[in-house]
Order: structure tokens, then C-alpha cells, then sequence
């Protein structure tokens, strides 16, 4: 065959091959045409169910989890580092004091409260705040909501630079409204009204009420009521009707509450004092049953500064007379603890070390259930 008969040859074979071949794809086109576009929508969640915990991996990603059917319901997808949920059950939604990059990792920074919708998980609203909001650390009480008797809300959201100071928000205008100099102290506890407490690098704490406009008011402090070198406070307190529980270093309890613009600071009691042989360690090493006005204490054997040591137990006091009432052996070790509020407690305990959430049952200490492979699950939160 010559050169020239073999190039006229190829393109009628290709020819040749290519008609049952075009024929195949007409019928498998054919075929295709039969089955019904597909369509998409939003999934949307009902009432949430009482023993649903947001697990914070402190990346981008908030999990919204079920204990009870052993289902994650959703994933709120917040800015790199964000912190704590400030829930507002009966508005349905969540705010999140988020920090977003142009560049993911560098570029124009953005930082912005978004409000998020509960039953979408779907971001609603954003508030631009100045560039300053502090992150870096899985911390519950960077931000805080305030709100007085006339229905005004205001988001406090706290910056370091490393200058302190307090970013203030209106959640029902949706705008910035002002930032608030508070060297030397910092974090929001809020308290009733438009007031919130922080901690002071001298050993006090500093109450500051704030006007509709979110101008600062007035401002005082309490007496020193700790000892900054000698045992040092953490500031992972939680909340109750009487005022904020803290614990120090040692394992001293403290509770700090307002009274007519005025901190007041009660010293309870001592976790083993006699002993000093266990201490209080962990990100979230608190929670507290309104009901049952019972603390739990999440604690390990150790020594002096140890208080970031994860927790290998579980302690339930009575706040009223600091009697100690159980001690719950944990299966694995524990950096944060939460406790459900309804009348079935659960104790979920999240650990960074061994990626998961362990769901412990309040009353009889059971393992009820795991959920591993988080991430690195920090906060925790009911909702």
C-alpha cells in the first residue's frame, strides 16, 4: 500500500467506526432524556431537640449535634478561629464574632458579627466591626450579649491589638456603634441591664454599664480578691442566677455578681483544700445545672501549673453548701465539659486529645455514646 492510499484509508475506516458508535450515544442520549432533572432545595430544622451541643473545632466549622439520635443536624461554617455562639433561642437565631482574611491566610482583614438562622444554619446578616477582634484562643467569653428591659441588645465583642478594648454592636439596627477603652482589663461577663464584668490584671474585677447608644456609662472596681502571682484566677467561669462562679489556680471558688452598679465578690469554698492534691484544669473546665444548683468541676491530680491539663474526672458540688456529692470517672480524658438543662442532664465531655465527645448520663455516670473524628472539638454549648 502506498503512503497515499494509507492516509485516505484511515479517515474512511474512522469513518466506519464512528457510525455504530454515533449510534450508541444517540441511544444511551436517548436514555439519559428519560430520567427527571434533578433539583435542589434547603433542608431546614425543626425544634431543636433538648440534648442538642454545638462542638466548636475552632477552625471554620461550628457542629451542630443530637445526642439523643446520635446525628450531627448541621454545620454552621463560621471565620477561621471563631470563638463562643451567642444563641438567642427565641428569636431562633446565633451570633459569631468572625474574622475573615482576603487572601485566606494574608491579605485585607474583615471582621464582622454574623447572625445566623437555627433552623437553616444559614448566615442572615453581617455587622463589619472594626479589625481587632480577638482570637487565637478557643475562649468562651470574647463576646457577650446585653440587653435591658426596653428590648435593646447589644453584642460586646472584645479586641486586643494589644491594646484591650470592647467592641459594641446594635443586634436590632444591625449597625457598629462604638469601642470602648478598657486598658488593663479584659473579656465580657454580662450582667443584668446594658452591664457587663471583667477581669483586671491587679487582682480586681471592673463592672461597666453602658447607655441605649452604647456609650459607656459609668464604670467601677471591686477590692482585689485575688492574687495574680500567688494563685492566678481563670477566667473560664460559668454563669448562674446568682452571678459568675470562678475558680483560681488552687481550686479556690469565687462568685461575682452586681449589685446597684457595685461588684459584689463572695468566696465559697475549696475544691480538696485539704489535700491540694487535685486541681481544676482544661479550655471549658466548668459547667453548672440551674435545677439542681449543682457545679461540676472537671479536675486531675497534678500540681502547680497544671491548670491546662486535661481533666481525667468529673466533681459534682452542691454551690449552697459546697458539699461534694459524686465522683465521675471519665473514660477518656476531657479538655471542656457542658451539662445539658432539662430534666434528663447529659454531661458531654470534649477532648482535644482524643478527637471526640463523650455523652456521659448526669445522674447514673454511664458512657451513653461517642462521637470521634471533630477535629479538635473546644467549646461547647447547649442549645
Amino acid at each position: 500500500m502506498k503512503f497515499s492510499d494509507a492516509l485516505f484509508s484511515i479517515p474512511l475506516l474512522m469513518v466506519q467506526l464512528a457510525a455504530p458508535l454515533a449510534s450508541s450515544l444517540l441511544i444511551q442520549i436517548e436514555a439519559f432524556a428519560e430520567v427527571p432533572t434533578e433539583t435542589y432545595g434547603t433542608l431546614t430544622l425543626g425544634e431543636i431537640p433538648p440534648h442538642t451541643v454545638s462542638i466548636n473545632t475552632f477552625t471554620d466549622t461550628i457542629i451542630i449535634y443530637n445526642a439523643d439520635s446520635d446525628q450531627v443536624l448541621g454545620m454552621l461554617s463560621t471565620g477561621n478561629g471563631a470563638n463562643a455562639l451567642e444563641v438567642d433561642r427565641n428569636k431562633g437565631v446565633a451570633h459569631v464574632a468572625e474574622t475573615y482574611l482576603s487572601r485566606h491566610t494574608r491579605g485585607e482583614r474583615t471582621d464582622v458579627i454574623t447572625t445566623y438562622d437555627l433552623k437553616t444554619l444559614s448566615a442572615t446578616r453581617e455587622i463589619v466591626i472594626p479589625p481587632k477582634h480577638a482570637t487565637g484562643s478557643p475562649l468562651r467569653h470574647y463576646s457577650g450579649i446585653v440587653r435591658d428591659e426596653s428590648d435593646h441588645e447589644l453584642m460586646l465583642v472584645t479586641n486586643i491589638t494589644p491594646a484591650v478594648s470592647v467592641t459594641v454592636a446594635d443586634l436590632i439596627s444591625g449597625a457598629f456603634l462604638n469601642e470602648i477603652n478598657t486598658a488593663g482589663c479584659g473579656l465580657v461577663y454580662p450582667v443584668d441591664g446594658l452591664r457587663f464584668m471583667q477581669l483586671c490584671g491587679d487582682g480586681t474585677a471592673q463592672l461597666i454599664t453602658l447607655n441605649q447608644d452604647g456609650t459607656e456609662k459609668s464604670r467601677s472596681r471591686s477590692k482585689v480578691f485575688f492574687d495574680l502571682l500567688q494563685d492566678p484566677l481563670m477566667e473560664k467561669p460559668v454563669e448562674t442566677a446568682e452571678g459568675w462562679v470562678f475558680n483560681t489556680f488552687k481550686g479556690q471558688l469565687y462568685r461575682l455578681s452586681n449589685a446597684a452598679g457595685d461588684i459584689v465578690v463572695e468566696q465559697l469554698f475549696n475544691i480538696e483544700e485539704a489535700t491540694n492534691e487535685w486541681r481544676i484544669g482544661g479550655m471549658q473546665p466548668l459547667a453548672y445545672h440551674a435545677d439542681q444548683n449543682l457545679l461540676l468541676t472537671l479536675v486531675h491530680p497534678g500540681g502547680k501549673d497544671t491548670h491546662k491539663d486535661p481533666g481525667t474526672e468529673i466533681w459534682y458540688y452542691h454551690i449552697a453548701t459546697g458539699q461534694r456529692l459524686h465522683r465521675l470517672v471519665l473514660q477518656s480524658l476531657g479538655t471542656s465539659i457542658q451539662v445539658s438543662q432539662d430534666e434528663r442532664p447529659l454531661i458531654y465531655v470534649g477532648s482535644t486529645i482524643m478527637d471526640q465527645l463523650d455523652i456521659y448520663d448526669l445522674k447514673t455516670g454511664n458512657l451513653r455514646g461517642t462521637i470521634g473524628d471533630l477535629g479538635f472539638p473546644t467549646i461547647l454549648q447547649n442549645l
